[in-house]
């Protein structure tokens, strides 16, 4: 019995002894070995997901979607289904978008695509293939089947081109 005890204790003190001369391994993987990540989420409770955009304490938008689906863990960069985006200005003006798909990129830029229809809180109209919404500048920029309608001096006013860039009221515009 005390030989088995010995035996045993033996090969523990062995099995713990550390073999000088070996160099140490990294045990992290390499970039090109990380397994693709893939994040996805729907809301809890019935209720869609909610992402807001923030500068200090302005809120510069709330984009509410059905379900979400990201590649990285590390990067804000989202992919939202059926969103619905709505835009903030500095005075309070507010536009409200809808498109089939909608990215978020790092908290930067919010593209929505798949063809987008917003409405201002001044009653503008807006329509195009894709939107852009530049966090640093507060700028939107349109492209693709670009048509603005609203009423100025009782008549109905239409804007087509193929691009613009404009601010969220959508009253310091460039089209093109």
């Amino acid at each position: 019995m005390t030989r088995m005890l010995w035996f045993c204790a033996a090969i523990l003190l062995c099995g713990c002894n550390p073999q000088p001369g070996h160099a140490a391994s990294s045990s992290a993987p390499s970039p090109s070995s990380v397994p693709a990540l893939q994040i996805t989420g729907r809301g809890a409770g019935g209720k869609p997901v909610l992402f807001e955009g923030q500068s200090g304490n302005r809120k510069l938008y709330r984009l509410v979607a059905h379900s979400y689906v990201s590649h990285s863990a590390q990067n804000i960069q989202a992919t939202f289904a059926e969103p619905t985006v709505t835009f903030y200005d500095k005075d309070g003006t507010k536009m409200t978008a809808q498109a089939p798909s909608a990215r978020l990129q790092a908290g930067r830029q919010v593209i929505l695509t798949g063809g987008v229809h917003a409405t201002t809180s001044t009653g503008l109209d807006l329509h195009c293939d894709q939107l852009t919404y530049d966090q640093r500048s507060g700028m939107l920029h349109g492209q693709g089947h670009v048509r603005i309608t609203g009423v100025q001096g009782g008549q109905q006013q239409v804007l087509t081109g193929n691009t613009f860039t404009s601010d969220v009221k959508l009253t310091q515009m460039v089209m093109k």
